[in-house]
């Protein structure tokens, strides 16, 4: 389970993110950000893409999605958002406009979650 600061809470919330839910239980039809080390939170229309680069800024040990994407050379927020999606490990996502959740690589994620999160768009090859 990842445990964030309070600062870094803060900054996801500021970011549209709710409280986290358990797969099983979340509502699956609003735009969402899944991890499975933190379970589904659910985004502010459009929000995704931030949420997804703060994860990967606080990974990278640093404090915004602007930061992390300078560090690793990366536009913000697509590209961060993106390569957090490609690199983490039981990730998903479904944005205010997709019809199919997405997700990064077909690998990724375990039967059981391509079960509870249903029909799937994979955006990187394995």
């Amino acid at each position: 389970m990842i445990n964030f600061t309070p600062q870094q809470w803060q900054m996801l919330v500021e970011a549209g993110a709710q409280e986290p839910q358990p797969l099983h239980l979340a509502d699956l039809s609003l735009p969402f950000v899944y991890n499975r080390m933190i379970g589904v939170f659910h985004c502010a229309a459009g929000r995704h893409r931030l949420a997804m680069s703060l994860l990967l800024a606080f990974r990278h040990g640093c404090h915004s999605g602007i930061e992390v994407g300078d560090k690793l050379g990366l536009e913000f927020p697509d590209d961060t958002a993106d390569r957090w999606l490609e690199e983490t490990p039981g990730a998903a996502f479904r944005s205010s406009v997709g019809r199919n959740v997405q997700a990064g690589k077909r690998a990724s994620l375990t039967v059981i979650e391509k079960r509870w999160l249903g029909d799937m768009e994979y955006l990187f090859e394995d």
